[in-house]
């Protein structure tokens, strides 16, 4: 009897999280306001279902008949909401501060200029590439592995995250994660994660799916098209060996399922470890150019892709 209560309370739990959870959706998937009521919503109930078969169903089967997913979005529900009220916030927050409501603070004027600015696209038109040419200049002027690879160092930035938020990627050749240490949880660490392609992970380079093949042609036409934007020559064939050193790139990555088996992500390498666990990239020269020329080791998540990369 107190198995069968202790069962009737998880299920009522269960229950009411789910119903709770998926009342504002409906309203949500109407695009109309969302109502400040709260509770069981049984009209989102399918009686049908039996709830020993599938509690889900049971809950919430007819709010999911008649819920359509907006044809922008691969899934809806109560942080979409969230989310979507927030950067309604921000915009208007932002749009305030352009109109100079903000003006007399300097955290309002800053944000005001960065915003109007962005958005002034003739002058952005008008100076076409020369905000870029320091750039593209500093590209030109690299000659040897050294020069390559203090500007590849330069370019590092903390934009993964191998657990929070499990973002492997970064367009840089390799990317920064700092948290606390696998082996030392008291001190953060630098974690170091395989990186150097644009498109989301490995398998849109190596799939032979129709989709795939798809996007890597329309990818490469892309690319072309920046090369030409850039005022570069001969920028198909450009654009060729860029996706061909991509896929190079790709065939050394981990795959995502490797990358969440955290156990073969811990591996720490000392400064002087790198040039004899991945010869070929001047390591001295980039973490020089990261600005971690100090940090004694790092984590590297991903050791074979380090190799085949450098």
């Amino acid at each position: 009897m107190r198995f069968a209560q202790k069962s009737l309370n998880l299920a009522l739990v269960v229950f009411g999280f789910c119903a709770v959870v998926l009342a504002p959706l409906t309203a949500y998937a109407q695009d109309a306001p969302v109502p400040e009521t709260h509770g069981i919503v049984v009209g989102n109930m399918d009686r049908a279902a039996k709830p020993g078969d599938n509690f889900f169903e049971y809950a919430n089967g007819d709010w999911i008949k008649r819920t359509e997913i907006p044809p922008d979005r691969a899934r809806i529900g109560v942080f979409s909401t969230l989310a979507d009220l927030s950067d309604k916030r921000t915009a208007a927050l932002i749009e305030e501060a352009a109109k100079g409501k903000m003006s007399n603070t300097s955290s309002g004027r800053k944000i005001a200029d960065l915003y109007n600015s962005y958005m002034d696209e003739a002058a952005i038109e008008a100076k076409g590439l020369s905000p870029l040419r320091p750039h593209l200049d500093a590209i030109a002027a690299i000659r040897n592995k050294a020069e390559l690879a203090t500007a590849l160092g330069e370019s590092l930035r903390a934009d993964v995250d191998a657990l929070n938020n499990t973002n492997f990627h970064t367009p840089h050749l390799f990317g920064l994660w700092v948290a606390p240490g696998f082996n030392d949880s008291e001190h953060y660490t630098a974690y170091l994660l395989q990186g150097g392609l644009q498109l989301p992970d490995r398998e849109y380079y190596l799939s032979d799916s129709d989709r795939m093949r798809d996007i890597r042609s329309k990818y490469q036409v892309h690319v072309s098209a920046m090369l030409k934007l850039a005022g570069f020559t001969d920028t198909d064939a450009r654009a060729e060996r860029i996706v061909q050193l991509e896929h190079a790139i790709a065939e050394k990555h981990l795959s995502l399922a490797e990358n969440d088996d955290i156990h073969k992500a811990n591996n720490t390498w000392k400064q002087a470890d790198f040039a004899a666990k991945a010869p070929g990239l001047d390591w001295t020269a980039y973490f020089k150019g990261a600005g971690l020329n100090q940090q004694a080791s790092f984590i590297v998540w991903q050791p074979t892709a380090f190799a085949g990369e450098s």
